[in-house]
């Protein structure tokens, strides 16, 4: 991996935007394609201090309410709460309950058991600060953990929540993490929890966390699996995704991705640890499959998101995108690079502070389709279908080669953290849920007859990509000097 330093790219350009009908008030302005409309925004009331908002993760429940099978938001905040949305009916949608924990990260997970039938669970993460005195944080003290420091700030790691009834959700577990929870992942079994603290280059033992929740009152250290140090802004994880059966995990490691075989969740061991001197910040690793319509044969790839410089504001747009590899077969110990997409949208930020790199994505893969935030960049949606079937390493001129845009919504003040639908409807439509900083929950319609997005973003080689890599602006990281999705304000 390259240093973690970039250099200034001259801004040309900057769109102007239109207001659409839907907008959420008229001196917002808005720009995005024909096939993209603006439904409602639902901001998050400030519970746990000061600041309102602060949007981060989002996942996605159907539970019965009264005996009515209801579809639900579950969107992750800085302080906030975890934010339970009905979103049966989009264009009504409301928050029904708010898991009132007063955490820095509140990553989210949903996951069930088939131990626990009928029950639905979700995870939430504490990283840097917790204030040790909201909901999430008494109800794990009524259930016997130690949920302070000694400085009397809450202790971090994950919390682990019934949300069965989403109008009144509770702890029953809390996982204690001592370098935090960033983010986590619970294997599909729902018995094992990977912790992914994502400690800069100051932490001298970089490794996984594995806890086994088997008893949920009793959670416990199972295994910590080494990670190589290398080179960079830091090797530990910031990111794991499980394959569906949960034989894999893939990491996102800062400054590396990690192939990880799982087949015995309790026991995991590293397959391949691998670099791409193209890629600056390791955020998002996530797995999906395909079929060559030429050979009848499925493609393993991964896609890996660059947050460039953790998302530190430079004042332009774009920064990092999402780098493509082929995981087939053998190629799973050496993965391939097939090539690298990101947006071609070159302006200035709105804020010189603000950031305009690839986030939290979300891959359809029946649909071929990607789901992207982009920070200040907004909200993205991506045709992944054409990365079978074509030689996508060696020619970036075959029209629709690889990936391309073909739809986004950007509103002014936009600062997107992730981008998530639940379903995709047989037509193609779907609505767009965007989990915000600035704004909070952010509800758009994608229309799939409707005109796309007039640039397809830009393809890359792997050998453009690294060219392209070198252009970006110079920032220089360090474990003070905070950026927003690494190092959370305090």
């Amino acid at each position: 991996m390259r240093r973690v330093t970039l250099k200034l790219v001259v801004v040309l350009t900057l769109l102007i935007g239109l207001i659409p009908a839907g907008a959420a008030s008229a001196e917002e302005v808005h720009t995005h394609s024909g096939n993209m409309s603006y439904v409602k925004n639902l901001p998050y009331a400030a519970r746990n201090g000061t600041s309102p908002n602060y949007g981060t993760d989002i996942e996605f429940a159907k539970l019965r309410v009264n005996g009515t099978l209801r579809s639900y938001a579950l969107a992750g905040s800085y302080r906030n709460g975890l934010q339970i949305v009905d979103i049966t009916n989009p264009s009504q949608a409301k928050i029904a309950a708010v898991y009132d924990c007063g955490v820095t990260q509140g990553d989210v997970q949903v996951f069930r058991r088939s131990d626990e039938p009928g029950r639905t669970f979700i995870t939430y993460t504490s990283d840097t600060t917790g204030d040790g005195t909201s909901t999430c944080y008494r109800e794990a003290k009524a259930l016997g953990f130690d949920i302070l420091k000694p400085n009397g700030q809450g202790r971090n790691g994950t919390f682990v929540a019934e949300i069965t009834n989403p109008l009144e959700p509770r702890t029953v577990s809390f996982v204690e993490v001592g370098q935090g929870s960033h983010n986590q992942t619970v294997h599909p079994s729902g018995k094992f929890l990977y912790n992914s603290n994502s400690d800069l280059i100051t932490s001298t033992s970089p490794a996984i966390e594995v806890f086994d929740i088997t008893d949920f009152g009793r959670p416990k250290l199972a295994k910590e699996l080494a990670l190589p140090t290398r080179p960079g802004l830091g090797t530990e994880s910031h990111d794991i995704t499980f394959n569906a059966s949960g034989s894999r995990a893939y990491s996102a490691a800062l400054s590396q991705g990690v192939i990880i075989d799982t087949t015995t969740p309790a026991a995991p061991r590293i397959i391949t640890s691998f670099l791409d001197p193209a890629v600056n910040v390791w955020h998002q690793s996530d797995p999906f499959s395909m079929t060559d319509p030429d050979t009848g044969k499925r493609r393993d790839f991964l896609i890996i998101e660059d947050e460039v410089a953790g998302a530190i504001g430079t004042g332009q747009c774009p920064n990092g995108g999402v780098h493509v590899y082929d995981v087939t077969g053998d190629l799973e110990r050496n993965p391939a690079k097939v090539g690298y997409w990101n947006i071609d949208e070159i302006r200035p930020t709105d804020n010189v502070t603000d950031s305009c790199t690839a986030h939290v994505f979300d891959i359809h893969e029946r649909e071929g389709i990607m789901t992207i935030a982009y920070y200040n960049g907004g909200v993205r949606v991506v045709d992944i279908s054409n990365l079978v079937g074509i030689a996508l390493g060696d020619d970036t001129s075959i029209t629709g080669a690889g990936m391309r845009e073909i739809g986004f919504y950007r509103t002014g003040n936009a600062d997107s953290w992730s981008a998530k639908t639940p379903k995709i409807q047989g037509n193609g439509d779907f609505y767009l849920y965007g989990n915000d900083i600035n704004r909070g929950l952010d509800i758009y319609k994608f229309n799939a007859s409707g005109k796309k997005s007039a640039s397809d973003g830009r393809w890359m080689t792997p050998a453009q990509a690294l060219t392209y890599s070198k252009t970006l602006p110079d920032v220089d990281l360090n474990a003070t000097t905070a950026p927003f999705c690494l190092l959370p304000p305090s």
